[in-house]
């Protein structure tokens, strides 16, 4: 089976942005903002870096809360560089161990995805680290997960799509491939269609696809 996994808030730790203000909090909140930015890109056609999200999102929230505006720099450092969950290697160990064929699709593209897994030590589980930056668009437009499937080589049912994101499974789910629901302490978005998997962890998810 492959399995292919979202990153940023899946696998790595959004967290890590509202650290120079001792806010963790504000990093998920931060994401939500950029992906929600990121899809106006996609349904507009525009093809911003998600970088370029991310800051402006940052810079936003930060304004909001009425933050020192003089750490934006220090937290974008740390967006570009999210440390992994403390489950996600040995999650992907496991699925490794068990025969899995592992690969990333990241919002991120692909290069930034590569430099933050190879940051925490993860990149040499992939087969394939794949970003939006491929094709223009963001997630969940439909044509980013047919791209992964096509770089993969793969029918759309021998995948198992892993995200902390409902929107995200929503979109691989319409691609066809199979659903796992990593919660990370949030519940599921009842707006989406169940997904085939719903964890609290990404033990529990390798559990139930072993």
């Amino acid at each position: 089976m492959v399995v292919l996994f979202d990153l940023n808030g899946t696998l790595t730790d959004p967290g890590a942005i509202g650290r120079a203000w001792g806010a963790p909090d504000l990093g998920a909140a931060v994401l939500a903002a950029a992906v929600q930015s990121a899809m106006v890109d996609a349904i507009l056609g525009s093809a911003r870096a998600f970088s370029e999200h991310i800051e402006a999102a940052l810079r936003d929230e930060v304004g909001r809360r009425g933050l020192d505006a003089a750490r934006i720099e220090q937290a974008l450092g740390a967006a570009g560089a999210l440390p992994a969950y403390p489950d996600s290697a040995a999650g992907l160990e496991a699925l490794a161990g068990a025969g899995h064929r592992l690969a990333v699709l990241t919002n991120s593209g692909a290069d930034a995805g590569r430099r933050t897994l190879e940051a925490n030590g993860l990149a040499e589980r992939f087969d394939r680290i794949l970003g939006v930056d491929a094709v223009g668009v963001f997630k969940p437009h439909p044509a980013v997960y047919r791209y992964a499937l096509e770089e993969l080589g793969c029918e759309a049912g021998t995948v198992t799509f892993v995200s902390a994101h409902a929107w995200d499974l929503a979109g691989a789910g319409h691609a066809g491939m199979r659903t796992a629901f990593v919660r990370r302490d949030e519940p599921w978005a009842s707006a989406y269609p169940a997904p085939d998997i719903e964890a609290a962890d990404l033990p529990a998810v390798v559990a139930a696809l072993s």
